[in-house]
């Protein structure tokens, strides 16, 4: 299987292990000639939601944009500010690994560049689950940094 790679999609959650894949998705990039975006999903927790239950739809959406720009700017700090002049962020809602999938199912032109784990409390997995479960399903190359 052949992929014409043209972006390259780089998970984060504000993370050591989704900075760690940031730098190397934009080195990547920057050696192929092509875009980055940084993707944050915005899972809310179930207590969350039920504290969310009587926000607004733009209410609730606000709150995700503050939440990825939270886990963007942690990104920032970590990484060669002529890096991120190069980066699209984009921040989602959802499931993180059903929203990379459907991208990667969206446009199999892409390469995704994820961390081996996130901020999850259980650390004792050898992958997260979110990593484990976008190797399985994504459909284009995805590339583990660890």
């Amino acid at each position: 299987m052949t992929h014409d790679i043209k972006q390259i999609l780089v998970p984060v959650d504000g993370s050591e292990s989704s900075a760690r894949a940031a730098r190397l998705g934009m080195q990547l990039a920057a050696t192929m000639g092509i875009g980055t975006t940084l993707l944050y999903v915005f899972q809310a927790a179930s207590v969350e939601l039920v504290g969310m239950a009587g926000m607004s739809r733009a209410d609730i959406e606000k709150a995700a944009q503050a939440s990825g720009q939270r886990a963007f700017d942690k990104i920032r700090a970590a990484l060669d500010a002529e890096m991120i002049d190069q980066v699209e962020f984009e921040t989602a809602f959802g499931d993180p690994a059903e929203e990379i999938i459907t991208r990667t199912e969206q446009d199999g032109a892409m390469l995704v560049v994820i961390g081996r784990r996130g901020l999850s409390r259980i650390k004792s997995l050898l992958l997260g689950s979110v990593s484990d479960k976008v190797i399985r399903h994504a459909g284009c190359p995805v590339t583990v940094v660890t």
